[in-house]
C-alpha cells in the first residue's frame, strides 16, 4: 500500500515538472479576463485661450464717436446757374461789394467772376435756362441775349465802342433804350485789373418762362 501511494505522489510531481505551462496558462486566463484588461486612456491638453494684455490707457479710452456729415442747407434766396447754386443778398446800391454771393439790386443780379460765383457765366448763350429761388418760390428763366460792355477806366461808365452809359439800363434789365427783360445778370469780363475789377462786363438778359 505504501508503495502504491509513493508511486502516485511521484507521478504527480513528475507531471508538474513535465507540464510547466499548466500554472502559466491558468494565470494567463486570469490576467486576460475582461475585468482585468487595461484600458488605454488618451488625455489631451486643454485648449487655453491666449492671454491678451490690454494697456490700461486703451481700456479707459472711449471709442470715438462716428463723424457726422453736415448737410448744407440751401439758402432761402439763391440762383442755380452754370452748374452752381449761389446765395442771393438784397442790396440798396450797385456799389455794395458782392463778396462770395450774388447781390440783387432792382432787376439786376451781379457778382464776381470767381470760381465759386460767376466764373462760368460767359459760357451761357441764348436759349440756356437757369432757376432763381426767392422765399421758397422757384422760377425758371431763359437767356434771351448776352452783351459785353466796356468799362471806362476813368468814369466807370459801361459803354459800347466807347460811347454811352448803360449802367442804369442794365440795372433795370434793358439792353438798350427800348427792349425790356425780366432780369439781368452781370459779372466782370475781359482783362483783370485787380481788386475784383476788370476791363469789361458780361451781362445776361433773361425772361421768366
Amino acid at each position: 500500500m505504501a508503495k502504491r501511494l509513493f508511486a502516485l505522489f511521484l507521478s504527480s510531481v513528475l507531471g508538474l515538472i513535465l507540464a510547466p505551462n499548466f500554472l502559466t496558462s491558468a494565470d494567463a486566463f486570469k490576467l486576460n479576463a475582461p475585468e482585468f484588461n487595461a484600458v488605454e486612456t488618451i488625455i489631451k491638453e486643454p485648449k487655453i485661450a491666449p492671454t491678451v494684455t490690454v494697456d490700461s490707457s486703451v481700456k479707459s479710452a472711449k471709442r470715438p464717436t462716428p463723424a457726422t456729415t453736415a448737410v448744407a442747407k440751401a439758402p432761402a434766396n439763391s440762383i442755380s446757374i452754370a452748374g452752381r447754386t449761389i446765395e442771393i443778398v438784397n442790396v440798396a446800391s450797385t456799389e455794395v461789394d458782392a463778396g462770395n454771393h450774388v447781390n440783387h439790386f432792382q432787376n439786376l443780379l451781379y457778382g464776381h467772376n470767381s470760381a465759386t460765383v460767376f466764373a462760368n457765366l460767359h459760357t451761357l448763350g441764348a436759349g440756356a435756362t437757369f432757376t432763381i429761388t426767392q422765399d421758397g418760390v422757384t422760377k425758371t428763366y431763359r437767356v434771351m441775349k448776352t452783351q459785353i460792355y466796356e468799362k471806362d477806366p476813368n468814369t466807370g461808365k459801361l459803354q459800347i465802342d466807347g460811347v454811352g452809359n448803360y449802367m442804369r439800363l442794365v440795372a433795370s434789365a434793358k439792353s438798350d433804350g427800348s427792349t425790356k427783360y425780366d432780369l439781368s445778370i452781370m459779372t466782370c469780363h475781359g482783362r483783370a485789373l485787380g481788386g475784383g475789377d476788370a476791363t469789361h462786363r458780361f451781362v445776361v438778359f433773361a425772361n421768366a418762362i
